[in-house]
């Protein structure tokens, strides 16, 4: 297995978290918009596929890309058709905060790991 296949992974993890609080900020953000619909973004069930299908050893990360899409295109509560529920993007969004901290932790760690390792081959 590839020494750095963990990194790999965790940082188009930490792409498409940052792209999905982007995302969720653009909701805050038009939640007066009439017409406005809320936009996800689709990228952990797209790794697990991967995953299931390859492994984790064989998957081409580079070919797992998170795509943005319209969340309930059809669905508006509002007069004005916006689809947007500020109480809901305001815990997508802690939760997203807290999701990247914690992988930005996870990924200081590795490399530090591999920081320590390779002071002690030297």
């Amino acid at each position: 297995m590839d020494m750095f296949r963990n990194i790999d992974i965790m940082n188009k993890v930490l792409d498409a978290t940052m792209l999905r609080y982007s995302v969720i900020s653009d909701n805050i953000s038009n939640v007066d918009t009439p017409g406005y619909k809320r936009k996800d973004v689709a990228f952990e069930n797209l790794l697990a596929q991967e995953i299931d299908k390859k492994g984790i050893e064989n998957i081409n990360m580079n070919q797992i890309d998170p795509k943005v899409y319209i969340d309930k295109q059809n669905y508006s509560y509002r007069m004005d058709g916006n689809n947007i529920d500020i109480d809901v993007e305001m815990a997508e969004a802690a939760k997203v905060k807290l999701k990247y901290d914690t992988l930005i932790s996870r990924t200081t760690s590795q490399l530090s790991r591999f920081k320590t390792i390779l002071q002690t081959i030297k």
